[in-house]
């Protein structure tokens, strides 16, 4: 049975079982909680709002051979069984973090606070893109040579710059032979070294591996699901997990956004829209292109707030007013036919049902829709006219426009790509 010891106090262990979840490891400890309570005079009292202190807890699974470090695990139920042979008391603890190392003593070195040097994030999806650099495979008439080599494949990019020291990709593998069944499995899997700069607390590993994801979905969208988390804490890697992001994958294939090669494209992206230093527009780029809203309605208004942000900091008179035009008329020059007329018709269609939304909500009487030019004087504009048909595709088509603008900001303007293929819908 699994035993486990709480903030490095490895004299007193406790017994205890855990589960891991896709979200958190739960761990139920044989330990009354109750002592930890406030005891006057041998009554113990127990406030509605009590709250215990979180801590550290380090499991040791001899069977299994796995060892585990939770990070600021916290409380999370309590059971008592009195007068069985198997009576006692159970404490259940949960944590969203935590260290994994095949060496308990290399957890027991760790201190309270890691500092991390590099991230490594291993995922089949970047087999699909670079193959498996450690495999060579040589094959004539008579035979075919197997080759697996441990060395250093890496290909390097410098950054150098919002705390990424470079980048390198290459892979790993690990093989499970079977001789006497004569099975011989080799399980590859490809991964992305960051080198940081400067040192981070474990716990903002996370805001890395986001930003990572978000570059990635860039790239090659839907695809980048990540297998496990490394990461170096003086000059010792350990396996880290994390409270996993999700993306929705698709079984079909994806080919890449542009024609650069990964390294180029994370370089690009780490220098000129850098999630985790930058606000406005990029802070807003996830929402776009990782998991946008279910409802029509706050995708319409996202794709409108990103594309204001955007034009509203650009050095070009009279955007402020005129952002909405200006972004339909510049997405229009390379990739539409729409006259001038048109232009004007949706872009007052869109600032109205924006306006309609913020103002009044998003229910819609009578499917009526009152669309307001600038006014003349003190008069209502003559170009007023009313829109009886605003049903879901009325709305949707108005979004997508918004949707393909803001995607072309994205590659063209922040990433500076003329060319661009971004198979993926919101």
């Amino acid at each position: 049975m699994p035993v486990c010891f709480f903030d490095k106090k490895h004299n007193t262990s406790y017994k205890c079982e855990y589960e891991i979840r896709k979200e958190c490891i739960e761990v139920t400890v044989d330990y009354d909680i109750d002592d930890e309570r406030e005891n006057n005079n041998g009554i113990i009292s127990i406030p509605s709002d009590i709250e215990f202190k979180e801590r550290d807890i380090f499991i040791v699974d001899y069977d299994n051979k796995k060892n585990y470090l939770l990070k600021k695990a916290y409380y999370c139920g309590y059971s008592s069984t009195w007068g069985t042979p198997d009576g006692g008391a159970k404490t259940k603890f949960k944590s969203q973090i935590y260290f994994s190392h095949g060496d308990r003593s290399k957890l027991c070195d760790l201190p309270p606070n890691p500092k991390v040097k590099k991230i490594k994030v291993f995922s089949k999806a970047i087999n699909d893109l670079i193959g498996c650099p450690s495999l060579d495979l040589k094959k004539d008439e008579d035979n075919l040579i197997i080759s697996l080599s441990k060395k250093d494949h890496s290909k390097v990019v410098l950054i150098n710059e919002h705390n990424i020291k470079s980048i390198s990709i290459s892979d790993d593998w690990k093989s499970v032979n079977s001789i006497k069944n004569h099975n011989i499995n080799i399980d590859f899997n490809g991964f992305i070294e960051l080198e940081l700069t400067k040192r981070v607390n474990y716990d903002d590993v996370f805001d890395f591996v986001y930003e990572l994801i978000i570059f990635m979905q860039l790239y090659r969208p839907d695809k980048f699901v990540i297998n496990r988390i490394h990461v170096m804490v003086e000059d010792v890697y350990y396996e880290l997990a994390l409270h996993p992001i999700e993306i929705e994958t698709r079984d079909k294939r994806v080919d890449v956004s542009v024609e650069d090669n990964l390294l180029d494209f994370l370089k690009r992206c780490y220098t000129v829209i850098p999630y985790r230093k930058s606000k406005s527009e990029i802070r807003n780029i996830p929402y776009i292109v990782l998991k946008t809203s279910r409802g029509l309605e706050d995708n319409f208004l996202m794709f409108y707030r990103f594309i204001e942000c955007y034009y509203k900091k650009q050095p070009i008179s009279g955007i402020r007013k005129s952002f909405v035009s200006y972004s339909i008329k510049e997405y229009n020059l390379k990739n539409g036919e729409l006259s001038d007329e048109e232009i004007e018709k949706y872009s007052q269609e869109i600032i109205s049902l924006r306006n309609r939304y913020v103002h009044s909500g998003y229910y819609i009487k009578n499917s009526s829709l009152r669309v307001s030019f600038e006014k003349v004087g003190n008069r209502k504009n003559p170009k007023d006219y009313t829109v009886n048909n605003v049903d879901s595709k009325w709305i949707y088509d108005r979004a997508i426009m918004l949707y393909k603008i803001v995607i072309d900001i994205i590659f063209k303007k922040m990433l500076g790509y003329e060319e661009y293929d971004f198979k993926r819908h919101f």
